[in-house]
């Protein structure tokens, strides 16, 4: 008998935000059961969706911003190291705006709508996301990084570039979670590294 292709992270979401029809999800919730790496996924879409829902963004001082900005980034050289880095293109998993253009939505601003997005690389996995600061012109990104091989107390620096400029830098928790706020408009990529390697992500278009 053949066995059927595993669910694709596109299809897990609509499942959690309660898309899909009965006999569908009903379905799917049993995959979902039988196998605990499919679980396992679940569990942190339903964390990252949990969290960007609940993030609720602080504008820190300039002063503090451009302090913590300047220690993160004598991290970042000295994670980097001497010798050859690995790179990783990351691969764009799911977006919630291509979900909202299949519902019927023509179009999607960040003033008016969120968006999620996950990128896939061997190295690991990024979601973001991405939203328009109450009150400002500017844009903020919240991120976190699923590498399957990090250790418990692993870090990850997520550099900010634009034409090749560092813009933002950002140390990530514990959890693989991290902050950019006070992006403007403009297009960006992503770095995000350890010292197993570094993520490359984007273009980011924040407009």
């Amino acid at each position: 008998m053949t066995r059927s292709a595993p669910p694709n992270t596109a299809l897990l979401l609509d499942w959690l935000e309660g898309r899909l029809p009965a006999a569908q999800a009903s379905s799917l919730a049993q995959a979902v059961d039988d196998d605990p790496a499919l679980h396992a996924q679940v569990a942190w879409l339903r964390d990252f969706l949990r969290a960007s829902r609940a993030t609720v963004l602080v504008d820190p001082p300039p002063e503090l911003l451009q302090s913590v900005n300047a220690h993160f980034a004598a991290y970042a050289r000295q994670q980097r190291g001497p010798g050859p880095v690995r790179t990783f293109i990351a691969a764009l998993t799911a977006d919630s705006w291509q979900r909202l253009a299949l519902s019927g939505m023509r179009a999607a601003s960040l003033r008016s709508v969120p968006r999620q997005v996950i990128y896939s690389s061997e190295l690991a996995d990024v979601a973001l996301n991405i939203q328009a600061q109450p009150g400002s012109l500017h844009y903020a990104l919240e991120g976190q990084v699923f590498a399957p091989e990090a250790s418990p107390s692993a870090r990850f620096v997520a550099q900010l570039l634009q034409e090749g400029v560092e813009r933002r830098l950002a140390l990530s928790d514990s959890l693989g979670k991290f902050s950019l706020a006070e992006l403007p408009t403009g297009v960006y990529e992503l770095l995000v590294s350890s010292d197993q390697g570094e993520i490359e992500i984007g273009p980011i278009e924040l407009a």
